[in-house]
């Protein structure tokens, strides 16, 4: 079962491999989901969410009260809130009766729940292992390591900071919302229904929080990181991408595209740039707006290629106008298809347009939108093994886009060539059962303990 809130087309192919060999999977998630795990021919269950009460919504109830009081009615109501939906939530996972959940990682704390009822849990993540490996840097640093002494250290430097900066956070948030925090208030529940958790939370990582003593899947492929010795009970097993899932196209307008491109490729001297901040474009819209601007000049400067622009819904077009010749703005294109037909992509770095770029054999220039998540490490990763090149959203100008485009171009036999030969060791993967015998693994050891 996969309580799916990560990259859905890779726990999709995942869930699809498992049933087509002989395993009962149920998915659960978003709503949202439900359509597109129906019609793969999988078993969908809504599930009631495991929640706690918001904090805005409690503020009330602490006012003219003395700062024991307000701790005492906040715990006391959100555990009370979530003991609630933990008992309705228990009642739509129980008739199915999972062998193994495969919760995603960003949902960790939840695990606590299924063990509560006796169900093994391990974690399945689309982000390189997020915990602590010596000598590579949080994924969300840019840092490219050499392996060097020197590169050892900083690297152990820029774990210190990770460690510091959310421990700091955990104690001043613990302050300020007077020990009402969410791990505080699951590790209270937990306690109170006999799971123990306090010791098992893991904070030093590059993600989010975790807990000790799970194994992980992986998807992120093994061949797109940094070498070192994998950690026991992590086992990857990425890219499990679908690369012929859009079908046929038939939007008119992506149809004038396309013959457009065929024209280009009249020209020697043309190339196809497909640039694209992803699907959470929207979510820091002032950056990629100003982003944008800079494309269209990058357009404007390079007038023999051919620039396809992707904004997502959010972005108002019109700041566009009046657009160049050589450049066309869509919100969204089928980005699988369009990449097989184009030379560079401008991406932010999210793993599924890296997978795909390398799937397609497409060179990248990278600029990650945020340092929250895996694109900063996945830039230092693209740089390390020779798939592109990147730079700095908030400070590269349209000057200094048009020339590492060009860069990208000058050197172009290069990185086309190592592109290929990472598509090589996707597709070994990507067309792997291993999977299987992964899950079989562990439930045989589940069964076992």
């Amino acid at each position: 079962m996969f309580p799916a809130n990560g990259h859905y087309s890779a726990i999709l192919k995942l869930a699809k491999v498992l049933d087509n060999n002989g395993l009962h999977v149920v998915v659960s998630g978003d709503i949202e989901f439900k359509q597109r795990v129906e019609k793969q021919g999988l078993e969908y269950l809504t599930a009631n969410p495991l929640l706690l009460i918001p904090q805005k919504s409690l503020k009330k109830l602490g006012q003219k009260r003395s700062l024991f009081q307000k701790k005492t009615i906040y715990v006391s109501k959100r555990k009370e809130e979530w003991m609630e939906n933990l008992e309705r939530w228990e009642a739509s996972i129980l008739p199915i009766d999972p062998s193994l959940v495969l919760l995603d990682e960003q949902n960790a704390l939840k695990a606590g729940a299924y063990m509560s009822l006796g169900i093994p849990v391990a974690f399945f993540q689309t982000k390189p292992d997020t915990r602590k490996i010596n000598g590579i840097p949080p994924f969300t640093c840019y840092f490219v390591p050499q392996f060097t002494a020197i590169s050892n250290w900083y690297s152990c430097f820029l774990w210190l900071i990770k460690e510091i900066k959310p421990r700091c956070k955990q104690q001043l948030r613990k302050l300020k919302l007077i020990g009402t925090d969410d791990i505080t208030v699951y590790l209270s529940a937990y306690k109170e229904i006999g799971i123990a958790l306090s010791n098992r939370i893991d904070i030093i990582r590059s993600f989010g929080i975790g807990i000790k003593g799970l194994s992980r899947i992986v998807v992120s492929p093994a061949p797109f990181d940094f070498p070192h010795d994998e950690v026991p009970s992590v086992y990857r097993v990425g890219p499990l991408v679908d690369i012929r899932r859009e079908g046929k196209i038939d939007q008119p307008r992506y149809q004038i595209l396309i013959k457009n491109i065929e024209k280009h490729r009249e020209n020697p001297k043309s190339r196809i740039i497909y640039a694209s901040m992803g699907t959470i474009s929207g979510q820091d819209l002032p950056r990629c707006t100003r982003f944008f601007l800079r494309m269209e000049k990058v357009a404007r400067m390079n007038p023999d290629s051919l620039f396809v622009l992707a904004t997502g819904k959010a972005f108002d077009i019109n700041l566009l106008l009046p657009l160049p010749n050589n450049l066309m703005v869509f919100e969204t294109v089928p980005q699988v298809d369009l990449l097989q037909k184009c030379d560079i992509m401008v991406t932010h770095g999210g793993m599924n347009s890296i997978t795909e770029c390398v799937f397609c054999e497409v060179p990248m220039l990278v600029y990650p939108l945020s340092r929250k998540w895996d694109q900063p490490g996945n830039s230092a990763r693209v740089v390390y093994l020779g798939l592109g090149l990147r730079g700095r959203i908030e400070r590269d100008s349209a000057k200094t886009i048009s020339r590492k485009i060009n860069l990208l171009i000058d050197n172009y036999p290069n990185y086309k060539d190592n592109v290929l030969k990472m598509k090589q060791k996707f597709e070994e993967k990507n067309n792997s059962t291993e999977i299987v015998t992964i899950i079989e693994s562990l439930l045989s050891n589940s069964t076992k303990n």
